[in-house]
């Protein structure tokens, strides 16, 4: 099932089913499940009844299974959520239970079951060898998965956040915006609001890149991304950016070291086994690394090639004594290997 169809049953009050809403990107798969358990509703004085709803990674299915049995008191539907499930290591008893309660609900056509799972808590496989999981239940139930956005996607959906604050942005506004806050939708939604207030306070009708700099927050995990983009992109701009960012708000020389340690090793690791004749489905599951970035990883290694890249890490390898150091010296080291070695 994908979005489209999940909106038309919502639409259409077609609603019976077992869902799963899943992927890493938690913020989509959080809100879709909303969405459809809105559409449910129920404020009648029977909705202790009907609205069952649970949480923790150990799914009760035995608990579901019974509340699935008997029909709604008053009410067209029975709803079950069950939230921050991990579906990694089922037992063949619990399969075979949400396998149950599959046809219990599409026997009796009045409960709705919202099953949330963590980031992590479903194991997908690949499209040409889907895991154990999605080969056996991806017919019997609504898997609604959610994988990190494009950057580009993300531009458009935060020109529609600030379009419903009534207010304008540039692609340069929200691109400073995800380059300083990062990927993380549920940070970008926190960051949203804030300028929003902050720039109907001041009486402004439209955002700029200035004012993004001035109040949207920085992670470590944006510093991460935003010099991990510009090292798979071989962009020096991004990286002096990102640099400057990191050097005005103090970030340790060692800690930047570190990053880029990281980055170049991955691609190192991912060119030594593209050497190796290993295709993109055997690297991702022996780096550990998502389809999403390994897309990026493998173009970024064949840019650099595996001769440059065993250069670059052990270049950063003696920087990063050097770096220990700390103060300004440790900021030039790294200005200059950027400008050498991207």
């Amino acid at each position: 099932m994908d979005t489209a169809e999940l909106k038309n049953r919502i639409k259409d009050g077609t609603l019976s089913g077992v869902y799963l809403f899943c992927g890493e990107e938690e913020y989509l798969s959080r809100y879709y499940s909303r969405e459809l358990i809105s559409a449910v509703g129920d404020d009648s004085p029977f909705a202790v009844f009907n609205n069952l709803s649970y949480d923790g990674e150990d799914v009760d299915f035995a608990a579901i299974k019974e509340a699935t049995k008997s029909p709604p008191m008053m009410s067209d539907y029975k709803l079950v959520v069950w939230r921050h499930a991990d579906l990694t290591s089922l037992t063949e008893a619990e399969c075979e239970a949400l396998s149950e309660i599959a046809e219990l609900v599409n026997e009796g056509g009045y409960a709705v079951v919202v099953l949330v799972a963590t980031a992590t808590g479903v194991e997908f496989g690949t499209p040409k060898k889907p895991s154990a999981f999605i080969s056996r239940f991806d017919k019997k139930i609504n898997v609604l998965r959610y994988d990190k956005s494009s950057e580009n996607q993300l531009y458009s959906w935060l020109k529609k956040h600030f379009d419903k604050e009534g207010l304008a942005v540039t692609l340069d506004t929200v691109k400073t915006l995800v380059f300083r806050s990062g990927r993380s939708m549920e940070v970008l939604a926190n960051e949203v609001k804030k300028l929003s207030a902050l720039a109907h306070a001041r009486g402004k009708g439209q955002l700029t890149p200035s004012d993004v700099i001035e109040a949207a927050s920085t992670t470590p995990e944006s510093d991460t991304y935003a010099l991990s983009n510009a090292i798979n992109d071989r962009n020096k701009e991004k990286a002096y950016d990102a640099l400057m960012d990191m050097k005005h708000r103090r970030v340790e020389p060692q800690i930047i070291v570190g990053m880029m340690s990281r980055s170049f090793s991955e691609l190192l690791s991912v060119a030594l086994l593209l050497d190796d004749g290993r295709g993109s489905q055997d690297i991702e599951s022996i780096l550990k690394i998502n389809p999403y970035r390994l897309k990026h990883a493998i173009s970024a290694a064949k840019k650099y090639t595996t001769a440059r890249l065993l250069e670059i890490v052990d270049t950063l390898a003696k920087i990063d004594a050097e770096s220990k150091f700390g103060g300004v010296a440790g900021y030039t080291m790294i200005e200059l290997f950027i400008s050498q070695n991207l």
